[in-house]
């Protein structure tokens, strides 16, 4: 940071310094004042960098600028597209660019013409936060007279991004060795990965992959006539096609990761710094869910499940994964109120009490014992959540679409509460005009745009997930503990090795925060479980075996070099 600058609305005084070479203190109590900012990562980094710490009560406009028009034809979120929406006057986008270029390019050496312009371009975006900041009081006020919620809801969800500044200025623990040894050798180890999934799918030519092919795969697979295709009527390629259909054919598993390696100019997954920590943007609140939406490219967890082996600790530390125990069907659960659907939450296992309860396996069977059949009724259980059709079903589970409409029909009729409410819950939101959370997060729906009924189906789910982890990343960031990623339905956490009995009290602390967070959302607790990572991020067995493959090219590359 080169300068700050701030003003508080009580008493109109402004406070603004320049930093080089100088740390001043914040000149209010962090944990008494309302924080009021456009985007309280990147503020919230700065006052992490200047030793500050995090405040405490955030109202963070461009979230609440979502939360007003998520699902809404607009510009974007920006301070200068959002203060358009109120007619607010800015300065120009060439203006603040030339003006980010002068801080970057000419860092630390400035003229005291462009100390004074930074400055005072830096106190333009205040003046322009405060003119939105009460411009999106008016748009509150207009919609509900419950203030008390509304900044309840903004400060929490203000707070969660003042996390994500802590989160990511922490960033993942990785194994700088494996690192190394990939990046490397990753031009030969590409080659090898072309061999390979060449051997299995015949998609490449000479190295060079073929739509053609790749089509003719699908074919072969059984999958063509149900997979997406593009504007021009081919079969569509992109990651998030392939993401979805990587459960349902083990080929296109095998080609997503492969492909990962294949296209990249250079190693992705990760952004790594000198202390060898990989740090990306979160981008909290960045799906219409209110989930974080992580770069393919630099997250080890937006990237292919293998990817994630490149995480790795010291001699000095453990790496916690904690994750929430069928935390989706619990959600279902609460939110419906399926009488069914909590008893097989209750059960321990939804999925091996559905297999039962439809009479596809035996009272007292066990995920142990019937291992194919509750992965049928769990990739079932699962789909339902976005009324997967029995077609859509069908390419899920390999199975004929007699067979595909039988199990869809036994979920219908077990869980017919869970249905009715699915519907009801769309259709409430068609005649108000939205989706909402427990806890304020809004989904618009409108004329504008035709919305997938499954997308809408899953919305309540996700979002009351992502409501989850926001509130689980706030309470054990206020604990102290250092959280390297939040994950979907899991958090990692970075935690200093110590004596076992301590380490188990911090342990079940971390496990009690979690469930407890839950509770305080959906009002039902949910179970973790923790997986205590003490040297080498370790995967579920298919996918540890995909990294094994590999890591052994690695090896090959290595051996035939020296």
């Amino acid at each position: 940071p080169v300068c700050v600058s701030c003003k508080d609305l009580k008493t109109g005084k402004s406070w603004k310094q320049w930093l080089l070479n100088r740390k001043p203190e914040f000149p209010y109590p962090l944990k008494e004042t309302l924080f009021i900012c456009h985007n309280a990562v990147a503020e919230v980094s700065c006052m992490l960098e200047l030793g500050w710490g995090r405040p405490a009560y955030i109202w963070d406009t461009m979230i609440q600028e979502k939360k007003l028009y998520n699902g809404l034809y607009n510009d974007g979120y920006s301070l200068l597209a959002s203060c358009k929406r109120y007619q607010i006057k800015t300065i120009t986008t060439e203006l603040k660019e030339h003006w980010r270029d002068i801080i970057i390019n000419n860092y630390p050496n400035y003229t005291e013409k462009e100390v004074a312009g930074i400055i005072d371009y830096n106190e333009s975006d205040v003046i322009e936060n405060e003119k939105l900041f009460l411009a999106q009081l008016k748009a509150y006020e207009s919609k509900s007279s419950n203030f008390k919620q509304i900044i309840s809801q903004a400060i929490f969800h203000g707070c969660s991004m003042g996390v994500c500044a802590k989160i990511e200025r922490n960033g993942i623990p990785i194994n700088a060795k494996l690192h190394k040894d990939l990046r490397d050798n990753f031009e030969e180890v590409k080659k090898l990965e072309i061999e390979e999934i060449n051997s299995i799918c015949d998609i490449y030519e000479n190295g060079t992959f073929k739509q053609s092919k790749f089509e003719a795969l699908l074919k072969r697979e059984g999958i063509y006539n149900n997979w997406p295709k593009t504007k021009t009527g081919k079969a569509a390629t992109d990651d998030r096609t392939l993401y979805r259909w990587q459960e349902v054919n083990e080929k296109i598993k095998l080609y997503r990761n492969a492909k990962f390696i294949i296209n990249s100019k250079k190693l992705r997954g990760v952004c790594i710094g000198k202390d060898g920590r990989s740090r990306a943007s979160l981008n909290m609140f960045g799906q219409i869910t209110g989930r974080t939406n992580v770069s393919t490219k630099f997250n080890p967890f937006g990237a292919p499940r293998r990817m994630r082996n490149l995480i790795g600790t010291d001699k000095n530390h453990y790496i916690i994964y904690a994750d929430w125990k069928s935390q989706e069907a619990v959600i279902q659960a609460a939110l419906s109120k399926d009488p069914e659907m909590i008893s097989a939450v209750k059960y321990g296992d939804p999925y091996i009490y559905t297999a039962i309860q439809v009479g596809a396996a035996p009272a007292g069977a066990r995920k142990s014992s019937h291992e194919k059949i509750r992965e049928i009724y769990k990739q079932s259980f699962l789909a339902i959540a976005y009324k997967q059709t029995p077609v859509g079903l069908r390419g899920k589970l390999g199975c004929s679409l007699s067979e595909a409409s039988f199990i869809h029909n036994q979920l219908e009729t077990l869980y017919d509460k869970y249905f009715k409410w699915s519907e009801g819950i769309i259709a409430q939101g068609s005649i108000k005009g939205y989706l909402e959370s427990r806890f304020g997060w809004r989904y618009y729906l409108t004329s504008r745009e035709k919305v997938n009924p499954r997308r809408l189906a899953n919305w309540p789910l996700q979002t009351h997930g992502s409501e989850i982890l926001r509130r689980a990343i706030i309470d054990l960031d206020n604990k102290d503990f250092e959280i390297s990623m939040p994950v979907h339905d899991a958090v990692l956490i970075h935690m200093k090795r110590k004596g076992w009995r301590e380490m188990r009290s911090k342990i079940n602390e971390v496990k009690n925060i979690m469930s407890e967070a839950a509770n305080q959302v959906i009002g039902w607790q949910i179970p973790v479980d923790v997986k205590i990572i003490r040297d080498q991020y370790k995967q579920d067995k298919a996918n540890q075996k995909l990294w094994d493959k590999l890591y052994e090219k690695i090896l090959k590359v290595k051996k035939e070099v020296y």
